[in-house]
């Protein structure tokens, strides 16, 4: 994994962009291809999405990018946007971050979520120094939760009843990784 200007390099067929608003139309393309996938795990998904919409949530992340407090980049894959991902909560005084991540339902089992996450954790201990990584998921949605097992996350606790989507109460899972226990040459089995 490399960095270059605006860009983290997964693997040759994985990069991180950040979330600049040049790419807002076909951000929001996306999002609404896949609005009904969306909404059964991301509450935001909800809401009407527009593309003035896209645009303030970009503008806004952009901000939290600019601040320390966020890393925000869409997910592309073979050239092709395909989701997002990033830290959408980072703490300096804490030196910690989380990591946030969806996928166009299409491009679903590939391993594309796992080997990005690993390149995210990753950069977190290696590039920013950062002490801890959470990964937080509905108990329901065990595609998401397997990313962090998958990593070698610890499942550190939950959050009761805390994440409503589509009218239904889930527990909020809560893993962890320390940048003492990470190892990304063994703490995968990335599907091909």
């Amino acid at each position: 994994m490399s960095t270059l200007g605006l860009c983290i390099r997964v693997d040759d067929e994985i990069e991180l962009r950040l979330h600049e608003l040049r790419y807002a139309e076909a951000y929001h393309a996306l999002v609404v291809r896949n609005i009904e996938h969306l909404r059964e795990w991301m509450p935001w998904a909800a809401e009407e999405q527009t593309l003035e919409g896209i645009k303030n949530f970009m503008s806004s992340s952009m901000h939290r990018f600019a601040d320390g407090t966020g890393l925000p980049t869409n997910l592309w894959y073979r050239g092709q946007l395909v989701g997002s991902i990033g830290y959408p909560r980072m703490s300096w005084q804490a030196r910690q971050a989380e990591i946030g991540y969806w996928l166009d339902k299409d491009m679903q089992g590939k391993g594309i979520i796992t080997r990005a996450t690993k390149a995210l954790v990753t950069y977190a201990f290696e590039e920013l120094g950062l002490n801890k990584v959470e990964i937080h998921a509905a108990s329901g949605n065990y595609r998401s939760r397997a990313v962090p097992e998958r990593l070698g996350f610890r499942q550190e606790g939950t959050l009761r009843q805390t994440v409503w989507v589509n009218g239904q109460v889930y527990d909020m899972i809560i893993y962890g990784m320390l940048a003492s226990e990470w190892h990304p040459s063994t703490s995968t089995s990335v599907l091909s």
